[in-house]
């Protein structure tokens, strides 16, 4: 549901301002904050308003240190069509999202990669333009590069890029080192792009602090003289800086700009309504455990696999055994509630059909089996169970499969579905 600009009005009226997040905003120090909401572990939502120039602002700010939290690319469904920043955050289980890659003809012509599958790439009449990216690895690496059209090369061919997994491009590049460095001519966007570099229209961006893990997921709504009249670029930038950004770029704005936190859309669209669009940042409670993490365990004999296809740096396999090697995912989790488990394998022709997870929740234990010689190199679903706060449930695999079958062992996500109330927690032996 869309916020009316009345009811906004009141509510920024009533809110408790408070002074720029930042200590001391260089750019823009009459924008005042509403008190920042937490809306999941490690995320926060305010807005921020100003009259002269009239501004209507949404921060969507992540820790990206905080193991309950994953910034997510979401690509609309069914391919080929657009969907609404909303309806892509909800399929998610996302508590916020931002509109952001541009498309045309119902096509993203802004790369995009999910889970390390390039979905869609820059337009080949663009030059190379700004894509933000994030590892796997906890999503320690955050990186802005300009991606080409064959969708892998970067102008500063920086080689760490090889490590993204998760990227959307859009651009132009806004910032650089904490300064404001505003691309569009370098990136190719000019007034006929309808991005108008110079002119204020609404604006979605996205910027990060390296040093601090930071995420910044902005809107400016636009084209509403009495309400908001949009920002330039430099603008932009501006904004960025003061919210704590050293790096940035800006993403489709227009019509598109979008802000969704929990169920429903806070800014005010320029159009009559929300847009429906070809990709969305979102912001998803979860936590994702590799092979690699320390929250994964193994005991007996467990080996690297050379199979290609797995999830961050490497997956492991068991041959058939006696149920003895076992390996255990086992989150901290920040809250209790109800979790879709995902599992991800290295599907093989040898693979178990029936390889034996085994997720402990707070009701239980429950077996799943699954055949993991298909679907491999994606995030499959074990069920959707109840899990209480901290580190008393987990997910195990073993090796307890029919003689001549080997088992993959790879990645788990715990995804928030709702939160619950925590209950009184049975002391399960780790076996």
């Amino acid at each position: 549901m869309i916020l009316p600009k009345l009811i906004a009005l009141i509510a920024l009226a009533g809110a408790a301002l408070l002074p720029h997040p930042a200590a001391n905003a260089q750019h823009h120090p009459q924008i005042t904050y509403t008190a920042p909401e937490e809306i999941a572990p490690g995320a926060l939502h305010y807005s921020g308003s100003s009259t002269s120039p009239r501004w209507q602002v949404q921060v969507i700010e992540v820790d990206m240190a905080n193991r309950n939290i994953n910034l997510v690319p979401v690509a609309s469904e069914p391919s080929g069509s657009l969907e609404r920043t909303s309806s892509m955050a909800t399929r998610v289980n996302a508590v916020a999202a931002i509109n952001a890659g541009y498309f045309w003809n119902n096509v993203s012509v802004s790369h995009l990669e999910i889970d390390g599958e390039v979905l869609a790439v820059n337009g080949a009449s663009r030059p190379p333009r700004s894509t933000f990216g994030v590892s796997a690895n906890h999503q320690s690496l955050m990186l802005q590069e300009r991606v080409g059209a064959d969708g892998t090369t970067t102008v500063s061919g920086n080689p760490d890029w090889e490590r993204v997994v998760d990227a959307i491009g859009a651009g132009p590049r806004l910032l650089s080192a904490g300064q404001i460095d505003v691309r569009d001519d370098e990136e190719g966007f000019d007034e006929a792009s309808g991005v108008g570099p110079e002119v204020r229209h609404p604006r979605t961006a996205l910027g990060w602090d390296e040093e601090t893990g930071t995420v910044w997921l902005v809107t400016v709504d636009g084209r509403q003289p009495t309400f908001s009249v949009g920002m330039t670029l430099a603008e932009l930038a501006g904004l960025l800086i003061d919210l704590g950004a050293t790096e940035g770029m800006n993403y489709d704005g227009g019509g598109s700009t979008t802000a969704w936190v929990n169920g429903q859309v806070v800014n005010s669209p320029s159009g009559t309504s929300e847009r429906s669009v070809a990709s969305a940042w979102a912001v998803v409670p979860s936590f994702v455990i590799d092979v690699t993490d320390e929250e994964f365990s193994t005991t007996g004999t467990w080996s690297s696999s050379a199979n290609p296809g797995f999830y961050n740096e490497n997956s492991l396999f068991s041959p058939a055994g006696t149920g003895e090697s076992l390996t255990t995912w086992q989150p901290n989790l920040a809250r209790a509630g109800r979790y879709e488990v995902h599992a991800w394998w290295v599907a093989a022709s040898n693979r178990a059909m029936a390889a034996p997870y085994a997720v402990h929740h707070r009701e239980g234990t429950t077996q799943v089996f699954r055949d993991q010689t298909a679907n491999g190199s994606q995030w499959n679903l074990l069920g959707t169970f109840e899990f209480n706060p901290g580190n008393s449930g987990r997910v195990t695999l073993s090796d307890h499969v029919p003689g001549g079958q080997y088992v993959s062992a790879d990645a788990v996500k715990f995804v928030l579905v709702e939160e619950l109330e925590p209950t009184a927690t049975t002391g399960w032996a780790l076996h």
